[in-house]
């Protein structure tokens, strides 16, 4: 965050520093797949918010050993010091980003690139914010809220974000999985709506 550019917007700027952040010690996969972008979108990703970072790197340096270098850390990386390519879009992954592309702000850039983030991260195990490796729960809704209004606005019932997504997705299908008649009366209710708190989730991250 210290080498941000300070006229994109602090929030998203934040957002894509914890994403990062989070899929940077991963050994052996390049940060653009991990996160579901191509190369070439991560590079733009960067070059926008953080271009020092960028500026001060070697075209064959591992994007991994890059950043950790830069806060004077050694990481022996495995990828072979390339950027990768990007995992195929699975027709999951990409009726994922469609769904939140069809409900974006406008036309920017960050909007795509965080479909394609937030689509990767619901292949997780655990809640979707931590999945992205975002502080809490907040962190999620809010960039949803900023990028993705509408979306945001037909989960009034707070549903988890994950299972919101793919509820959406079969609705749109006319597929219907769940066999009570609606929310209130299910049995796994609290599945679907209880809360996302994890104890002792904690990122360096998180303290920036």
């Amino acid at each position: 965050m210290s080498l941000r550019r300070e006229s994109e917007t602090l929030a998203d700027a934040r957002f894509f520093a914890l994403c990062v952040s989070h899929r940077a010690t991963d050994v052996k996969s390049p940060i653009s797949s991990t996160l579901g972008l191509a190369p070439e979108q991560l590079s733009a990703l960067l070059t926008r918010y953080f271009p020092e970072l960028m500026d001060a790197r070697t075209a064959t340096q591992c994007m991994k050993v890059r950043l950790h270098t830069a806060v004077g850390g050694i990481f022996l990386c495995q990828c072979h010091g390339g950027d990768g390519e990007a995992l195929l879009r699975s027709e999951e992954n990409s009726d994922l980003q469609k769904l939140l592309l069809d409900h974006r702000a406008g036309l920017n850039a960050a909007e795509e690139w965080s479909a394609a983030i937030i689509a990767t991260a619901c292949f997780g195990d655990d809640h979707l914010w931590q999945d992205l490796g975002l502080t809490e729960r907040e962190d999620l809704s809010a960039v949803i809220k900023r990028h993705f209004p509408l979306l945001h606005l037909k989960n009034s019932g707070n549903m988890k974000w994950k299972k919101f997504l793919y509820k959406q997705l079969c609705d749109q299908a006319a597929i219907r999985l769940c066999q009570a008649p609606n929310c209130s009366v299910c049995d796994d209710y609290a599945r679907c709506f209880g809360p996302e708190n994890a104890s002792g989730w904690n990122l360096l991250s998180a303290h920036g």
